[in-house]
């Protein structure tokens, strides 16, 4: 019989199904320990009576799949290097008998028992020579997450080695702002899912999400520094089951979330609820949240129809809501600003994949999304500091996937293309209400006077000031202190995007290779067009199975941000411009390119340690930003030259060891960007240096967790559990900000207290500022102001300073049982040394935002 892909397999696994190949249907097996953690390479036999012996190994992920057969008595025998042997008995393989998706759990081995396979069998294998990794569903529930809007990305940032994270659900994966890909059961998703653009994945909807890192398949394009592969859990084969968890918190938050699973070999229905609220919505430019209310509600059902052996059909329909308020500084609450935003989304995706032969099958997903985002103003206009404003901003995104994949002998191989057309609307409103801002006029020393009556830059001199160099003429009729109106935008347009794609996985003996070729269009309000090779290969090495060495290079095609892209396109630095409120623009961005180039090596330590790392080089023309408008979500593109990225990112795993698991990721980035900016708006100032590094990435930053829990009951059937995170993070760049201590003595009394400014044993207050200090008496506690004269944007920048902050954990999912109801609890501190530190200030890109205070949370959760 021909070979089967595991890859092949793995596609109809999305579904928890029996498919038929041919004749015959498959039985798929994943194999984890205790935690929910995969066990890569372990060995799995199918008995059944009165038929020879099966064997198989299992992948990278854990999965390991057979052919199944009518017989009426079957067992599945499972092991792996300290585990102890698995058997999971099967009552009958046939349409009305067993799940076509089962789980056998591994025990740790005891010196007694006898285990599988020996100790050098592999611990890798690597379906792909990029870096990657997968979780399982038990995995991702045993990740804190404090803020239920952001549990995605805190998914992401506290399991990926070198993905940063920033403010409010923001994650910076290699150096890159947000340059994420998610493809959520074959559906591409490339727009921004920080909690200030769109409603995130819900994080009880996955069964499994592999991240890669490394340089990526031909199959992905368009943000490429991280692909996020999301399979969502499906009812197919499945006895009735759900959850109902609620948490609460500090600030007011709770949580609210329900799970519905339930199906035949036949069909199958998924539905998940949630909802949340907090008073600390956002992340807020002070450390504790003022006028930060927010709530979201979520729906997701996934429905599955088998018809017969060779066909399945899924649909996923999901919507989403949020209402927050911005947060408020303590200048922003003293003036009375009320400015809210409001998110709605909604998703419909259909898949149908069919098995022609037990060599080929073929996939077809179309897709639609629709995203609106609104940005409320204040009831009062002239209550919004430095400028009001108001946004109406929908993006709707619809196409198609379609894939093919061919699996014999040795080789893997896949052919698609992915045509996906985004209709952008964009309606703004802004108007300044800072006299300040675009003062026409100076004083003596340089400031800007306000001096509402003068209206002409010629009449400074008279009433005793001088020109302001810095004044924008555009803006003057838009200066509502000075009797201007509001500037009105509302414009449309269309981009389309498509791709053909192929690629092969070709297994030789130990080695592994990944050629691949895309071809990507892109056709927007700039066009283009890009041929990319990709190649991995890895290699792992006979004298030592635990070896496993890695390379790869990836041609890539970045496609600029949809977001606000419109009105950033239309941007001008000339009083004749449609846009008057560009402070620098040449033309509309173009797509950039890169080459990436990756090495790599996975290390296994005995039986339980294993050391995964890649170093990455990243070389881009026309690389992407944001700008932020007066530290609120309203953000814009940017677009630069050019940027050169290298970096390091290290995963560390101990498997479970008499009940204790830990992992730490790692990462450390060097991200140059050069000037000048190539495209769209920047509503601040440009960094004076040719070279500086951007708020993307950190010289260091890592998470620990360590979780212990009891391997045999404790007081009758109880097994809790114990967690800490430990996170430290060096600090993003603050790139021409505040370059020496001169600059910062200038600053509001409250942006001084928000960077923890002090002369000697005085420290400045929202409503107290420090103007005058000697150098050897300055200081600040929460921004690394370089010494005098040794300040560089690209050698030496400034930066945030360094923080170290814990999470403590600790529950028992098994509190009570009765029957088939499981009820669970949980308790945990996050921030625990309740740690002042900031995420950003007042940066060019994103603002000023603290990381959350102390914040308590309890949890209770039912399962049946």
């Amino acid at each position: 019989m021909q070979r089967v892909s595991l890859t092949v397999v793995s596609l109809l696994l999305s579904a928890n199904l029996q498919p038929a190949l041919c004749q015959q249907r498959l039985l798929t097996v994943t194999i984890e320990d205790s935690t929910g953690a995969a066990i890569p390479a372990a060995r799995a036999v199918l008995h059944c009576a009165g038929r020879r012996d099966t064997e198989r190994f299992a992948d990278a992920a854990g999965l390991v799949s057979f052919p199944a057969s009518h017989a009426t008595a079957c067992s599945i025998e499972a092991g792996a290097a300290g585990f102890a042997t698995g058997t999971r008995v099967l009552s009958g393989v046939e349409d009305n008998g067993v799940e076509g998706n089962l789980e056998v759990e591994l025990a740790p081995a005891r010196a007694s028992m006898q285990v599988i396979i020996s100790a050098d069998m592999a611990p890798f294998a690597a379906a792909s020579a990029a870096k990657q990794q997968t979780l399982q569903a038990k995995q991702i529930a045993s990740v804190p997450v404090f803020n239920p809007s952001t549990g995605f990305t805190d998914i992401l940032t506290r399991t990926t080695p070198g993905v940063a994270a920033d403010a409010n659900g923001f994650a910076h994966p290699l150096g890159e702002h947000a340059d994420t890909s998610i493809s959520l059961d074959g559906q591409p998703i490339t727009d921004q899912q920080a909690k200030v653009f769109s409603n995130q994945i819900d994080p009880n909807i996955i069964q499994t999400l592999t991240a890669i890192t490394g340089a990526p398949p031909a199959e992905f394009g368009d943000k490429t520094s991280l692909v996020v592969n999301v399979t969502t859990k499906s009812g197919l084969g499945q006895k009735p089951n759900g959850m109902l968890s609620s948490e609460y918190g500090s600030f007011g938050t709770w949580a609210e979330n329900l799970t519905l699973g339930a199906g035949t070999t036949r069909w199958g229905n998924f539905l998940a609820l949630g909802a949340n609220a907090s008073g600390r919505y956002l992340d807020t430019p002070e450390f504790r949240p003022l006028h930060d209310h927010g709530n979201g509600e979520g729906a997701f059902d996934r429905i599955d129809w088998q018809p017969d052996g060779a066909n399945l059909l899924h649909l996923n329909l999901g919507l989403g809501r949020s209402w927050f308020q911005t947060p408020n500084s303590y200048d922003g609450a003293a003036a009375g600003q009320d400015e809210r935003s409001q998110i709605r989304n909604a998703n419909v995706a259909f898949s149908w994949n069919h098995v022609f032969t037990s060599s080929f099958l073929a996939s077809f997903t179309p897709f639609y999304r629709h995203d609106e985002a609104q940005y409320l103003p204040s009831s009062n206009l002239l209550s919004d500091a430095t400028a009001t404003l108001a946004q109406n901003r929908t993006l709707t995104n619809v196409g198609f996937r379609l894939e093919g994949e061919y699996a014999r002998g040795a080789h893997t191989a896949k052919i698609g293309g992915t045509y996906w057309h985004t209709l952008l609307h964009e309606r703004f409103e802004v108007g300044l209400t800072d006299p300040l801002y675009n003062a026409l006029c100076v004083n003596g020393s340089g400031a800007p006077v306000a001096a509402t009556s003068i209206l002409n830059i010629a009449d400074c001199a008279a009433a005793g000031f001088a020109p302001n160099p810095k004044f924008l003429p555009n803006l003057l009729h838009y200066d509502f202190t000075r009797g201007g109106t509001l500037y009105r935008f509302d414009k449309s347009a269309d981009v389309s995007e498509s791709a053909l794609y192929a690629q092969d996985d070709i297994k030789l003996g130990n080695w592994l290779l990944n050629p691949g070729l895309r071809y990507d269009m892109y056709n927007g309000l700039s066009r283009g067009r890009q041929v990319e090779p990709r190649f991995g290969l890895s290699w792992r090495t006979p004298w030592s199975h635990t070896t496993l060495l890695r390379g790869s290079y990836a041609r890539l095609y970045e496609t600029p941000y949809n977001e606000n892209l419109i009105f950033a396109n239309e941007s001008s630095a000339n009083s004749t411009g449609i846009n008057p409120f560009a402070s620098y623009r040449s033309e509309p961005v173009r797509p950039g390119t890169r080459n990436q180039f990756n090495i790599g090596f996975g290390q296994g330590f005995g039986r339980y340690l294993n050391v995964d790392a890649d170093y990455y080089w990243k070389f881009t023309h026309n690389d992407f930003d944001f700008d932020t408008l007066f530290n609120t979500p309203i953000t814009f593109s940017v677009a630069w030259r050019k940027s050169k990225i290298d970096g390091m990112a290290l995963r560390v795993n101990l498997d479970n060891f008499h009940g204790l698991t830990a992992y730490s990721v790692m990462g450390h980035v060097r991200d140059r960007f050069f000037t000048p900016e190539v495209g769209r708006l920047i509503f601040n100032s440009v960094p004076a240096s040719p070279v500086f590094r951007i708020d993307h990435g950190e010289e260091f930053e890592q998470t620990t967790d360590v979780r212990y829990q009891l391997t045999s009951p404790f007081v009758g059937k109880h097994r809790p559990w114990l967690s800490g995170t430990w996170r430290y993070n060096s600090g993003l760049a603050l790139p021409d900000t505040v370059p020496t201590y001169l600059d910062a003595l200038v600053l509001t009394a409250d942006e001084q207290a928000q960077m923890g400014l002090h002369c000697g044993d005085q420290y400045a207050t929202p409503t107290h500022a420090i103007r005058q200090c000697s150098a050897a008496a300055f200081g600040v506690t929460r921004v690394r102001i370089r010494a005098y004269g040794t300040e560089n944007d690209d050698k030496n920048p400034v930066r945030v300073t360094p923080r170290t902050l814990f999470d403590f954990s600790a529950g028992d999912d098994s509190l009570l049982k009765m029957e088939r109801v499981t009820v669970g609890a949980h308790a945990g501190v996050l921030n625990a040394t309740n740690q002042v530190a900031l995420y950003d200030f007042l940066s060019t890109f994103s603002g000023t935002h603290f990381v959350p205070p102390r914040s308590l949370q309890v949890g209770i959760q039912i399962s049946f």
